[in-house]
């Protein structure tokens, strides 16, 4: 690998488009806590973290997809809310990107990958498989080599970032495969669990988890415990932007 960057050191990554984001590599066990500090945020947000993706969707899923996206990154835009993501140049990690970039908006995005799977202006990867995603605004590198070595890491920061929930904290899963099923599970089963707003037909693993919470039926162990323990919300794809921004609207709504 060319040019690795130091262990638990902020530096920055300057993208072809002038945008320039901070950035940190860290261990797959780094403390949450540490990490958000070192990104700078002292104090604690609401957050939305996405999962999933957009493959074998049709055109027309990928544009209503699209609209989805648009509407949750302007409700983060007016709820200043930080949102977290996988953060590379593909699916709806780059939809929530462009839409950042292209409005102008200045929430927070972070964009948590493996070390060992993307590159970046500065450091070239012969073992790359994607690109960080040039409008999200922090990134947390962690080291591994596999995709799914950063799930930990995602949930736990959001975690930490929303104070343990003392602020709303919210995940939402479009689409996705075994990772985002993985990060679903780790969500909802944890002993603080994150509700999850289920994109409803738009195709994948966000299928499975809804049919199996739908009819309190699968045999798989994963969506088991995942439809046991989880707050999951189901929103269909077709019931447009304005249905997801109700149910986060919802949840981000101040405790009594």
């Amino acid at each position: 690998m060319n040019n690795l960057p130091p262990r638990d050191q902020l530096f920055d990554i300057i993208f072809p488009n002038q945008h320039t984001a901070k950035a940190i590599r860290v261990k797959q066990d780094a403390d949450p806590e540490v990490i958000k500090t070192a990104l700078g945020f002292n104090e604690i947000y609401p957050i939305i973290f996405i999962t999933g993706g957009a493959s074998a969707m049709s055109d027309r899923d990928k544009q209503l997809t699209q609209s989805i996206i648009e509407s949750i990154a302007e409700f983060a835009e007016e709820q200043e809310t930080v949102i977290i993501d996988g953060g590379t140049e593909s699916g709806i990690m780059k939809m929530i990107g462009d839409t950042r970039g292209n409005q102008g908006y200045k929430f927070p995005l972070i964009g948590v990958s493996p070390m060992g799977k993307v590159s970046y202006p500065g450091y070239g990867n012969p073992n790359e498989e994607a690109f960080l995603e040039d409008s999200h605004s922090h990134f947390v590198l962690v080291e591994g080599e596999t995709w799914g070595d950063e799930s930990s890491m995602i949930v736990n920061l959001t975690h930490a970032i929303s104070g343990h929930r003392e602020k709303p904290a919210v995940g939402i899963l479009i689409n996705g495969g075994k990772i985002a099923m993985h990060e679903v599970y780790l969500a909802t089963t944890t002993q603080n669990k994150l509700p999850m707003i289920v994109l409803d037909g738009s195709g994948r693993a966000a299928d499975e988890i809804s049919t199996a919470f739908r009819t309190g039926k699968t045999a798989q162990d994963i969506l088991q415990a995942i439809i046991a323990g989880g707050d999951i919300q189901l929103v269909g794809t077709i019931e447009g932007p304005e249905a997801v921004r109700k149910k986060l609207a919802k949840k981000f709504e101040p405790k009594s």
